[in-house]
Protein backbone atom coordinates (compact mmCIF):
# COMPACT_ATOMS: atom_id res chain seq x y z
CA UNK A 1 0.00 0.00 0.00
CA UNK A 2 2.88 2.46 0.45
CA UNK A 3 3.42 2.41 -3.28
CA UNK A 4 0.00 4.18 -4.14
CA UNK A 5 -1.33 7.29 -4.48
CA UNK A 6 -4.06 8.91 -1.70
CA UNK A 7 -6.23 9.15 -4.90
CA UNK A 8 -6.00 5.40 -5.06
CA UNK A 9 -5.84 4.78 -1.33
CA UNK A 10 -9.15 6.95 -1.05
CA UNK A 11 -11.07 4.96 -4.01
CA UNK A 12 -9.92 1.16 -2.28
CA UNK A 13 -11.14 3.07 1.04
CA UNK A 14 -14.63 3.88 -0.73
CA UNK A 15 -14.91 0.17 -1.46
CA UNK A 16 -14.55 -0.81 2.12
CA UNK A 17 -11.01 -1.86 2.07
CA UNK A 18 -10.01 -1.02 5.66
CA UNK A 19 -5.97 -1.04 4.88
CA UNK A 20 -6.35 1.34 2.31
CA UNK A 21 -8.11 4.07 5.46
CA UNK A 22 -5.61 3.07 8.14
CA UNK A 23 -2.97 3.88 5.46
CA UNK A 24 -4.29 7.12 4.40
CA UNK A 25 -4.95 8.01 8.10
CA UNK A 26 -1.07 6.72 9.20
CA UNK A 27 0.27 9.03 6.11
CA UNK A 28 -1.96 12.31 7.51
CA UNK A 29 -1.40 11.27 11.29
CA UNK A 30 1.11 14.59 11.72
CA UNK A 31 -1.73 16.78 10.19
CA UNK A 32 -4.20 15.88 12.70
CA UNK A 33 -2.51 15.46 16.11
CA UNK A 34 -1.44 19.49 15.08
CA UNK A 35 -4.78 20.24 14.58
CA UNK A 36 -6.27 18.46 17.50
CA UNK A 37 -4.21 20.36 19.79
CA UNK A 38 -2.90 17.61 21.95
CA UNK A 39 -6.67 17.14 22.78
CA UNK A 40 -7.60 13.13 22.16
CA UNK A 41 -11.38 13.95 21.85
CA UNK A 42 -10.98 15.87 19.52
CA UNK A 43 -8.15 14.29 17.36
CA UNK A 44 -11.42 11.22 17.76
CA UNK A 45 -13.62 13.81 15.89
CA UNK A 46 -11.20 14.80 13.23
CA UNK A 47 -10.36 11.00 12.37
CA UNK A 48 -13.98 10.25 12.13
CA UNK A 49 -14.95 13.30 9.88
CA UNK A 50 -12.00 12.36 7.96
CA UNK A 51 -13.99 8.86 7.21
CA UNK A 52 -16.98 9.98 6.79
CA UNK A 53 -15.35 12.67 3.94
CA UNK A 54 -13.81 9.98 2.48
CA UNK A 55 -16.82 7.65 2.18
CA UNK A 56 -19.24 10.47 0.71
CA UNK A 57 -16.13 12.18 -2.05
CA UNK A 58 -16.96 11.35 -5.18
CA UNK A 59 -13.61 10.41 -6.56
Amino acid sequence: MKNKTLYELGKLAQKGNEMAMMEIIERKKQMLKRYSFGDEDTYQFIILKMIEGIKNYKF
